[in-house]
């Protein structure tokens, strides 16, 4: 780890107690408002949100090392004898960066630390993350040499079921847990937002508190005393750091000698302003055995002085560790693989035989496919032969649809994150140009937005019930950002539904609703048509024995068969995949939906 270094001999506390003068962005500096000496020549780190340096110090009023361990005890357990318990805080990333011989500039590289320091969360405060529980064991499942294939299917969907139900009560639990956590974590982060959003009322504190434990306290020294005005000169100092001015205090001729001869008894109070940009002495006042002096600070030498305090400028680079929303749904690979192990028999792709006697048509540069393909989640259960019907896709789309292979855009499996996801689209829809043609595929899970229902599509690396964080993935506007191109004719094929179950399996794990009716939503009439794997509340569902997802297989079946009409491709579709759904049951029935310009050809 790199530390990076304030390189000073000035001495600092964390916490020590402060006082101001009257006006909100002025500061006293004096013997009794200064700062507290804890270590000198430190380095600054960062430590859960607590600013340390390196060696013996006070945090909050603990002494605590740089090794990140700290006792921790209360009067009961000492009333007891019970020995304290040890509290393990770790380092992170080392903030602050300046090596200066100005002390102004050391105060605002200081000012900033603070800054971080009170817009930032503590590790203590920091609920620890919910242990996720242990699953029952997954039943191992081989089929016998007596048993039928619709037997051994049979087995294995009851062995599902049982053990479904089995997690349902340990999902519900932990679901509980972790909501209650994410819960805590919101009003922290929000708490950390608003103190940043709040800032600049703050502002002149923490300079005030750099300002004294950078210069730790004033030192007062006699230059001269002048009889005709009545006023002493003399210099000040800060006692940890090469700072000194010459200031003017108005002292009465009858009292000068006194003052003069014993100056380390007059208590020096300088009073600063603090305007972002610079600190500017204001006001001075002595007091000496009682008697209060005035200072005169325009005829002393002192000019305002430039403070960069930078933190307000952007939001902090240091990561506050813990600070991340739990996933709370426990994902059984069973739930998936219990399906795909009911045959040792891989499928033969069809599609590719197809494919591999298929005539390519003549590329076209005005046509764009944007593919977005994810099996593999990241917080989420698999989405079964994703992958393989979206690398199908993309052959269909450069032999069948005529997309020249640079016009391809695919997003696979771990390829699909959320930032992935933003940055292609753009990319492509930013070269489309005026009149071409954009092909949008999707396969994945689709999750209905509680309370709303709104739909949306799930990236691979997304939590589900934390989607509506990024309203990008929201059909609607997903929708939108692709009418915003230049395209004249738009065809989006999308195999998800937005019930909130895929495969029969929920997304959204320990909640009441499994199969919800997603918002409509809206798309652009006349360059816009859209065709989806099924209705509001039906599953979109796995084709097992082709190794693909069922509306997909049929739908780049139907495209290489040579249908490019969209209502003839659509009435094609809808058929098979009705029919082939009704054979797996009544729950998985699959009925293609069309909306849009359905006089569009591919």
């Amino acid at each position: 780890m790199t530390r990076n270094r304030i390189v000073t001999g000035m001495l600092f506390a964390l916490a020590p107690t402060l006082s101001f003068a009257n006006a909100d962005n002025q500061f006293e500096f004096s013997h009794s408002k200064q700062g507290t000496v804890c270590s000198s020549n430190p380095d600054i780190w960062q430590l859960g949100g607590e600013l340390q340096v390196d060696g013996p110090i006070s945090l909050n009023g603990e002494a605590i090392t740089r090794g990140g361990q700290k006792k921790v005890s209360n009067h009961i357990d000492l009333f007891s004898g019970k020995e304290p318990s040890i509290e393990q805080q770790y380092m992170t990333s080392s903030i602050g960066c300046i090596q200066s011989e100005d002390p102004i500039s050391l105060v605002g590289a200081v000012a900033s630390l603070y800054e971080i320091q009170h817009t930032t969360l503590s590790s203590s405060d920091i609920p620890p993350p919910v242990r996720e529980p242990d699953l029952p064991k997954a039943p191992e499942i081989v089929k016998d040499q007596f048993e039928t294939k619709t037997q051994f299917d049979q087995r294995v969907e009851k062995l599902r079921i049982e053990r479904q139900q089995q997690i349902a009560a340990i999902q519900l639990k932990y679901r509980q847990q972790v909501e209650a956590r994410n819960a805590k974590i919101r009003v922290l982060q929000e708490g950390a937002d608003s103190r940043k959003g709040n800032l600049g009322g703050q502002k002149t504190r923490l300079v005030a508190k750099a300002f004294r434990d950078v210069m730790g306290k004033p030192v007062v020294t006699t230059k001269s005393y002048d009889a005709e005005n009545q006023q002493m000169h003399l210099l000040f100092k800060a006692s940890n750091q090469n700072y000194q001015r010459d200031i003017i205090l108005n002292v009465p001729l009858e009292q000068a000698r006194d003052v003069f001869s014993n100056i380390d008894k007059l208590d020096l109070t300088l009073t600063y302003s603090y305007d972002e940009s610079q600190l500017e002495l204001v006001n001075i006042k002595g007091n000496y055995n009682d008697a209060m002096y005035s200072g005169d600070v325009a005829k002393s030498n002192y000019q305002p002085e430039a403070l960069s305090v930078v933190l307000n400028s952007g939001p902090s680079s240091a990561a506050t560790p813990g600070l991340e929303m739990q996933n709370p749904n426990l994902i059984d690979a069973f739930e998936v693989d219990s399906r795909l192990s009911a045959t040792n028999n891989t499928a033969s792709d069809e599609l590719k035989q197809l494919l591999n006697g298929f005539v390519p048509v003549q590329s076209n540069s005005s046509n764009w496919f944007f593919n977005l393909s994810i099996e593999d989640y990241a917080n989420s259960d698999q989405v079964a032969f994703a992958r393989s019907s979206g690398e199908v896709m993309s052959d269909v789309a450069t032999k069948v649809l005529g997309v020249p292979e640079r016009h391809v855009y695919e997003l696979i499996d771990r390829d699909a994150t959320s930032g992935a996801i933003k940055d292609k689209l753009r990319l492509m829809l930013d070269n489309v140009d005026e009149g071409d043609t954009v092909y949008f595929y999707y396969s994945g899970h689709g999750i209905p937005a509680i309370p709303d229902n709104d739909p949306y599509i799930l990236p691979q690396d997304k939590i589900p019930d934390y989607i509506t964080d990024d309203e990008f993935f929201k059909l609607d506007n997903l929708y939108k950002t692709l009418s915003s191109s230049k395209a004249g004719k738009i065809v989006v094929m999308v195999d998800s539904c937005f019930s909130g179950a895929t495969d029969g399996v929920s997304v959204i794990k320990g909640v009441a609703a499994s199969r919800l009716a997603p918002k409509k939503v809206s798309i652009d009439p006349e360059r816009m048509v859209v065709i989806t794997a099924g209705r509001d509340k039906e599953y979109s569902n796995m084709y097992q024995e082709k190794g693909h997802r069922l509306f997909s297989y049929y739908l780049m079946k139907s495209m290489i068969e040579g249908n490019k009409d969209v209502n003839t491709l659509y009435q094609d579709v809808y058929d098979k995949v009705k029919s082939a759904s009704f054979e797996m049951g009544d729950l998985k029935r699959q009925h293609p939906t069309i909306t849009g310009n359905q006089t569009i050809s591919l």
